[in-house]
């Protein structure tokens, strides 16, 4: 009995060993390209930033992998108005990296100095995967978040900012998620501490950040005030929030007036603004005390700029919006219990906690993934620059994607307003 059981013993380790062996191969073969890697990629890229038109389509090398990299094919690019900013030349950022080149882990892809590619977010296939990554596999559709570079087509990224498609997505629409979605997270949870009940306020809400942020405040419960630049905006976001209030803001003169014209006169507890301007001071003024107004752009400001920093036309539609930027009393705020914040996204790639820590809260307590973020036009990869002018133009509503290779066969037209 006693050789029996040793023998049996045996054939059980044998068989656990096969077991082990045979997993450990399947998941190499999982984690291996099934074709040779690509080596070079087509990138948008500026030596100098002086408007969109300074991108050009270039040849360039794919990043080297490290252990923690996953090797992207992209199929589709989310545009933000951060990427206008940037080739603008108003965004220090992109100044700093355009000089200094790609820090270490920066939470970007590699760039070198001299050459700027921008791009906050994409998604793709995983073509390839470092020696430490654990939880995607090659031939896995994902998306994610890079400190510029997403304007190619091949990212290499950390497996960190990066996760898997949901069921049914397409890749436009799972490249639309990552930056607006965080950006309304962090402005409206993080920022404004916005609670079930809570009455927000939402600037450009037909746009890509504003449509995030109008789900976040539907999946939390709060009351929402969508505003919006045409009737045609207007009617296209109260189909996909029928139980949010929807104003169609008119010139900045009478808007306070509009905005106390709402129900319940007009009083809000948290407002997010990417306008600027005379919008910005009605909006601080319809705060009730404990009130916070979260400030991320100034489109009113700097959206005329189209020309980059040189050109008659830029001069005399930007400086008469750089100039009318509000000024903030702080003792103003002090007797109601105000607060304004200003924030950009950027920063939180020196913190990857906080960063992956929000964007799980963001999909999941935010509710972003039980629908699919609004596309609202898509262009194909070799039209981007003429993609980011229809973004800068204020016609969009939902989100402006540019799809690469076989992905862009089915183009959306331009929202008409």
């Amino acid at each position: 009995m006693s050789v029996s059981r040793k023998a049996s013993k045996s054939a059980l380790e044998q068989s656990d060993c096969h077991a082990s062996f045979a997993m450990r191969v399947l998941s190499m073969l999982a984690s291996s390209p099934a074709s040779p890697l690509p080596t070079t990629c087509q990138s948008w890229e500026a030596s100098t930033l002086a408007g969109i038109r300074s991108l050009e389509c270039r040849t360039t090398a794919v990043p080297p992998m490290s252990a923690n990299d996953v090797m992207v094919s992209v199929k589709a690019v989310g545009l933000n108005f951060a990427d206008i900013f940037c080739v603008l030349g108003v965004y220090e950022a992109a100044n700093k990296m355009l000089s200094d080149g790609s820090p270490p882990n920066s939470g970007g892809t590699s760039q070198a100095a001299g050459s700027f590619c921008p791009g906050l977010e994409f998604a793709g296939e995983a073509v390839a995967v470092g020696a430490a990554v654990k939880d995607i596999r090659v031939g896995e559709r994902v998306y994610g978040f890079t400190r510029f570079g997403a304007y190619r087509t091949v990212v290499v990224q950390e497996a960190v900012y990066l996760r898997p498609v949901p069921e049914g997505w397409s890749y436009a629409e799972a490249a639309a998620l990552v930056a607006q979605g965080l950006t309304a997270w962090h402005g409206l949870v993080e920022l404004g501490n916005i609670k079930r009940g809570a009455r927000v306020l939402v600037h450009s809400a037909a746009g890509g950040v504003g449509c995030a942020a109008m789900q976040i405040c539907t999946s939390l419960g709060c009351q929402s005030t969508g505003v919006v630049g045409s009737e045609g905006k207007a009617a296209w976001l109260q189909e996909r929030f029928p139980q949010a209030e929807v104003l169609v803001r008119g010139p900045q003169r009478g808007y306070a007036e509009q905005l106390r014209a709402l129900p319940g006169g007009g009083r809000f507890d948290c407002v997010l603004d990417s306008l600027g301007g005379k919008y910005f001071s009605a909006a601080l003024d319809s705060l009730d005390p404990m009130g916070r107004i979260i400030h991320f752009g100034a489109t009113y400001s700097y959206g005329g700029a189209k020309d980059g920093w040189c050109g008659l036309r830029k001069w005399l539609t930007f400086v008469p919006g750089y100039l009318s930027r509000p000024m903030v009393d702080p003792g103003q705020l002090t007797p109601t219990n105000r607060a304004v914040f200003g924030f950009n996204m950027i920063w939180l790639t020196d913190r990857v906690d906080l960063l992956t820590a929000e964007l799980d809260a963001m999909l999941g307590k935010g509710g972003m993934t039980n629908r699919a973020p609004a596309v609202g036009a898509t262009y194909p990869f070799e039209q981007l620059p003429e993609a980011l002018e229809y973004l800068n133009s204020g016609a969009s509503v939902g989100k402006v994607v540019v799809e690469v290779g076989e992905e862009s066969k089915q183009a959306k037209a331009p929202f008409s307003p």
